[in-house]
């Protein structure tokens, strides 16, 4: 035979192997008796969002649909397994009541090719315990107000910025709302002294625009989507995960305010002299009420296996403060106004209840924030219609079975649908109304999910509402919001990035208030 033949036997023997396998994997649900959406090879279940023709969380709202009535069910992404978790009390089980069965992502780190990966989000086991013990206390009560003088100064730069617009032309003010969260980020995170407010190309603010480039699939969309995909494939073929030239600039940027902390002995109220403080003495001061009730428990545990904080570790905390820090407030800070604009009873009372507070503290401070309640449940309607990120993913550390008996094995994916479960119907009526009232008591455990919850919700929940209410405060006590004529509803979603973005924009007018100074 010739080496001709001996190429095309084992080509055929490869092909035929990975057949096998495929097929054997399409069975992994009916073999145990598990409800699952049939796959279609070699694109999985929901072709439509592997091939970005739907955002994420409509592709896996369809297979929510298809798995109604079902507590738990199957299906594939391209040719990979994942549960996806559709009951509440199941979503509570893994997020808390069962945490140890499920306290892992699926998302695979190697530091030495991607470190600026090595952060909360992404870690895993006793680095992701030991980390997130010794962060928590920097975004507690306590510590929160040792930065909100620095969130302050950016909120009234805003407004100063934000006057511009308010000429009742049509106006899509998210590179604006960018602009402002890039700089709390840059001020609290970095400890710099933000300028996107006034450059709008100053060089973080054109590394978040990169990031985020919405325009296109970008690299760092696809290396996401092969993160939650096929994580495994990442770590073999060592991908870069960022362009080298982000990955540069947040490194020696991060890198310098360090040095410079060390070396002047500077010290500033913001996460870096937090993170610094951490890395010299192992922890970060707590005081009396510097604990999260939700977190509590997480936290007290003192026979984590320890790992060095070295400078790049606190590197990846810093930048992933900054991407999930600057996008998500920005993009919930678009949706909410463009909410009140649509509804201009719903902005009265919040702005009503906002000159109230006004008038009762003389100043929006920490305290007077609090006293806020109808906008906190503007704030949450909000999330609940656009929540930051639409799919919560985990994956099974121990074996583990469900009531129904649905068992999971360790290693086993998990998606929860956080998008599909806050807009279906038996648990928010009338899911597409924006309905701030609905906030006035506390919604089903296991179907409101904009930061996560249990020991793995997102550490910078405080941050983000804080944020976002200083300065949603003084737009209302300045501006009002009209509806625009050019937005076409209902929104769609722009399939090329993660978060959820409307892809032909949202509009408002803007006119000043005739009390306003």
């Amino acid at each position: 035979m010739s080496w001709l033949m001996y190429i095309a036997i084992a080509a055929f023997s490869l092909l035929a192997l990975a057949y096998y396998k495929i097929k054997k994997t399409f069975r992994h649900f009916k073999d145990r008796n598990i409800p699952y959406v049939e796959p279609t090879f070699p694109l999985g279940s929901e072709p439509q969002g592997v091939l970005f023709r739907k955002h994420i969380v409509d592709s896996f709202g369809e297979i929510y649909n298809q798995l109604e009535g079902k507590p738990v069910g199957g299906f594939f992404q391209t040719v990979l397994p994942f549960l996806m978790i559709c009951d509440p009390e199941y979503v509570h089980q893994v997020l808390i009541s069962s945490f140890d069965h499920f306290f892992d992502r699926n998302f695979l780190v190697d530091e030495k090719v991607n470190p600026l990966d090595a952060h909360l989000f992404f870690l895993r086991g006793n680095k992701w315990r030991y980390l997130r013990n010794k962060l928590s206390p920097i975004f507690s009560g306590v510590k929160l107000r040792w930065m909100f003088e620095e969130m302050e100064k950016c909120g009234e730069s805003f407004v100063e910025c934000f006057d511009k617009l308010a000429d009742g032309k049509d106006r899509d003010v998210l590179d604006e709302l960018a602009r402002y969260a890039t700089d709390v980020i840059g001020s609290c995170a970095f400890g710099l002294e933000g300028d996107s407010l006034k450059n709008p190309n100053s060089p973080m603010r054109q590394m978040g625009k990169d990031l985020f480039d919405t325009s296109s699939i970008n690299r760092t969309q696809i290396t996401f989507l092969l993160r939650f995909s096929v994580p495994r494939l990442l770590l073999w073929f060592k991908v870069r995960s960022l362009p080298s030239a982000i990955e540069e600039y947040f490194c020696s940027t991060i890198s310098s305010v360090l040095e410079r902390r060390r070396k002047t002995g500077l010290k500033r109220r913001d996460f870096v002299q937090l993170l610094l403080q951490l890395k010299e003495k192992d922890v970060v001061n707590i005081d009396a009420n510097d604990v999260d009730e939700k977190e509590d428990k997480s936290q007290q545990n003192n026979d984590i296996e320890k790992f060095e904080i070295t400078d790049r570790l606190l590197m990846a905390q810093s930048f992933v403060f900054f991407v999930a820090g600057f996008e998500t407030t920005s993009r919930t800070l678009h949706y909410l106004i463009y909410q009140l604009a649509q509804h201009p009873e719903i902005q009265e009372r919040a702005r009503q209840e906002v000159l109230a507070v006004k008038e009762k503290h003389g100043q929006f401070s920490y305290d007077a924030l609090k006293d806020l309640k109808f906008l906190d449940n503007c704030i949450s309607e909000t999330l609940r219609m656009y929540p930051p990120l639409g799919v919560l993913n985990r994956e099974c550390t121990k074996d583990f079975k469900f009531q129904d008996g649905t068992s999971v094995k360790k290693g086993e994916q998990i998606v929860i649908p956080i998008y599909s479960l806050q807009r279906d119907p038996k648990y928010f009526p009338e899911p597409t109304k924006y309905n701030p009232d609905r906030f006035a008591s506390d919604p089903q455990r296991g179907t409101y999910l904009p930061f996560g919850d249990g020991p793995r919700i997102c550490i910078g929940k405080r941050f983000a509402l804080v944020e976002i209410k200083i300065v949603m405060a003084r737009l209302l006590e300045r501006y009002s919001f009209e509806p625009s004529s050019l937005n076409k509803e209902p929104i769609e979603l722009n399939p090329w990035i993660n978060v959820l973005c409307a892809k032909n924009g949202l509009f408002v007018k803007i006119q000043k208030l005739n009390n306003s100074k």
